[in-house]
């Protein structure tokens, strides 16, 4: 290409500039210039490209997602079966590929979507799995949100960047890491342990069993304990408000200058749940759900 260019203009310096010569050369010469444009709008476009597929899972088996500027929506299916669907939008800068690791019925899974070089601020997904009841999940993506929903899982090791997390209506272990954004779980039976940055953690379910903790600075956590939960809550934080069943001067807080230490037991306290704050307040059993402080 670079070659004809310069041919042509080696041509063009040779021609007598009549009038003809002269609508000739500038025609080639816009010809030249969207031939040599044509690569930028290549790139710069794209398309988008939806695929699906169904692998029969063996009984526990472990589910990897491993994406990049990939939002992953999780549901449940009642039967044995993955059902996976994913759009990719630029899709010639997604790199996608599914793998089955081991056994037939397969027990490990691997779905990739990963962004090439040159794709990665234009170039995006969205993963929807349908997962049969207790298999393993993880997920490791980034820039893009998790959403979580009616699952009974094993396990649920979650982790994304920059972006929201929210499990609801769900039972297992969740273990859940994001960056800069909220951390929502409602209706959750099992252990659970949250860490974000810079924003708040809510937090709604039983606690009965395990080590749990949820983690934020610059934020807000409130936590609803359900009914049924056997809890011991401990927690800090400073600069912040700090309440029990809407009650700041409850017997289990304690203050110090500027920290507040929490100290407060539902049941007999068979599991744990620590919090950890700052700036920023931790409410427990709000009277109302909206108690995030500072915010409309």
């Amino acid at each position: 290409m670079a070659d004809l260019i310069a041919s042509f203009f080696d041509w063009r310096q040779t021609v007598h500039m009549n009038p003809t010569s002269r609508t000739l050369v500038a025609a080639l010469a816009m010809i030249a210039a969207m031939l040599t444009l044509a690569p930028v709008c290549v790139l710069s476009g794209g398309d988008s490209k939806t695929l699906s597929e169904r692998v029969e899972l063996g009984s526990g088996a472990l589910v990897e997602v491993v994406g990049e500027n990939a939002e992953v929506r999780v549901h449940s299916v009642s039967t044995g079966t993955l059902d996976l669907k994913i759009t990719m939008n630029n899709r010639e800068f997604v790199d996608f590929y599914t793998q089955s690791l081991s056994g037939n019925p397969v027990n490990h899974f691997v779905i990739s979507a990963t962004t090439s070089t040159g794709g990665q601020s234009t170039a995006n997904s969205v993963i929807e799995l349908g997962v049969p009841n207790g298999v393993e999940l993880a997920i490791r993506t980034t820039n893009r949100a998790i959403f979580i929903d009616g699952v009974s899982l094993r396990t649920a090791s979650i982790t994304t960047s920059n972006a929201p997390i929210s499990v609801a209506n769900s039972a297992g272990n969740f273990d859940l890491n994001t960056t800069n954004s909220e951390v929502t779980v409602q209706s959750v039976d099992g252990r659970v342990n949250v860490a974000t940055t810079n924003a708040h953690i809510w937090f709604q379910g039983t606690v009965d069993r395990g080590i749990n903790s949820l983690v934020t600075t610059n934020g807000d956590v409130v936590v609803r304990i359900g009914e049924r939960s056997d809890v011991f809550i401990t927690g800090t934080t400073h600069n912040g408000d700090v309440s029990i069943g809407g009650d700041s001067g409850h017997t289990g807080i304690e203050i110090h200058d500027d920290t507040a230490v929490v100290s407060y037991s539902i049941g007999t306290g068979v599991a744990s749940l620590n919090i950890t704050s700052g700036p920023g307040a931790i409410h427990i059993n709000p009277k109302s759900i909206a108690v995030f402080d500072g915010d409309s």
